[in-house]
């Protein structure tokens, strides 16, 4: 058996290109809630440091309008070669009530699988990256 390279810490730009061409656009949206953390999956679409959602209403939709902190995590993990990656964003998450921001946000692919209206678009301002590949 060969041994592995360590894992390797990957650069905010690193970040910010997987962020925004890895497929299928889904992670994982962390906080707390009443006390527990919560985790959801979520469909984003990435732009440099700021990453956008679709939520109906609940504690999404709460958290947004409290300005929370929150994490939302990326993965990609090839089971045959038993490699992958995964990225962790920090930040505050809003929503967006600039008109001309939701204009330009509703022209992107950002489509929730889940079904039901999703008609408030959030953003998550990124304040900081961490990421790891293993190879």
């Amino acid at each position: 058996m060969q041994d592995r390279e360590p894992m390797v810490t990957l650069t905010d730009d690193e970040i910010r290109h997987l962020l925004k061409t890895h497929r299928p656009r889904l992670g994982r949206l962390a906080f707390v809630d009443a006390g527990w953390p919560v985790v959801f999956p979520m469909n984003y679409v990435a732009d440099g440091n700021l990453l956008y959602f679709r939520t109906a209403p609940g504690s999404k939709l709460l958290a947004a309008l409290r300005m929370q902190q929150v994490t939302f995590q990326v993965d990609h993990v090839d089971e045959v070669w038993e490699e992958g990656w995964s990225v962790l964003a920090f930040g505050r998450l809003r929503m967006l009530t600039d008109d001309d921001e939701i204009a330009k946000v509703g022209q992107w692919p950002l489509r929730p699988w889940a079904p039901g209206d999703r008609p408030h678009y959030l953003r998550l301002d990124v304040a900081s990256f961490t990421g790891r590949r293993l190879v």
